[in-house]
């Protein structure tokens, strides 16, 4: 399903995530490349100059505010545009994604990761998620974890540490799902109990002891 807008005509959204706060992470647009680009330019300009600080999305039925998503700090913002063949039922159109790299790659520094799942093509498939979110778990962890301590550690701590954010206040719109995951600062003693109370275990039996 496609979103217009209501701050610029003739472009649409397919999918928009944002973060915990609301502020905009992710907007994924359809359009000429002229109203695209007079987008991107909007929202790194002062208010006083033609820019916006926010994009609201609208429902494509009754052209009413789904969602009002607060742009924040344009400066974060990076950009990646594709041409549609031109021979598509609309014409020629650009799609663009606005996004703030942050998405792209774990940080370590915060011990926070995103993870964005296709609704049409992977929202189902359960497993392949899991395994996912215990790989950005893994690259984020203070300490080395064994692949056997997934189930363990996920069921210990997976409600704490990944935030699916349909849940929140600020569920994505679109075709898009978005999971925030973040370690707790008590991450690495938790691990240390769960190693001491004999859960987690060098062999690869992870069974109740």
């Amino acid at each position: 399903m496609l979103y217009p807008i209501l701050e610029l005509q003739d472009i649409f959204v397919d999918a928009c995530v944002r973060a915990p706060t609301g502020e905009l992470m992710f907007l994924s647009t359809y359009g000429r490349d002229g109203s695209l680009q007079q987008l991107y330019a909007a929202l790194h300009l002062g208010v006083q100059e033609g820019g916006i600080r926010q994009v609201t999305i609208l429902d494509p039925a009754s052209r009413q505010p789904l969602a009002a998503v607060p742009v924040g700090d344009p400066k974060r913002f990076d950009k990646f545009s594709g041409r549609l063949p031109k021979d598509n039922l609309f014409g020629s159109l650009v799609h663009t994604w606005i996004f703030d790299p942050c998405l792209m790659t774990p940080a370590r520094a915060t011990a926070t990761a995103w993870l964005l799942v296709d609704r049409h093509t992977q929202h189902d498939d359960t497993a392949s998620i899991t395994s996912r979110a215990w790989s950005l778990i893994v690259q984020l962890s203070p300490v080395p974890l064994l692949p056997h301590w997934r189930e363990r550690v996920l069921s210990a701590l997976g409600k704490e540490i990944v935030t699916d954010l349909a849940e929140t206040a600020s569920a994505p719109v679109g075709r898009l799902h978005a999971s925030l995951i973040v370690l707790p600062e008590a991450f690495r003693e938790t691990l240390s109990t769960l190693v001491h109370d004999g859960k987690l275990t060098l062999e690869g039996d992870t069974g109740t002891r």
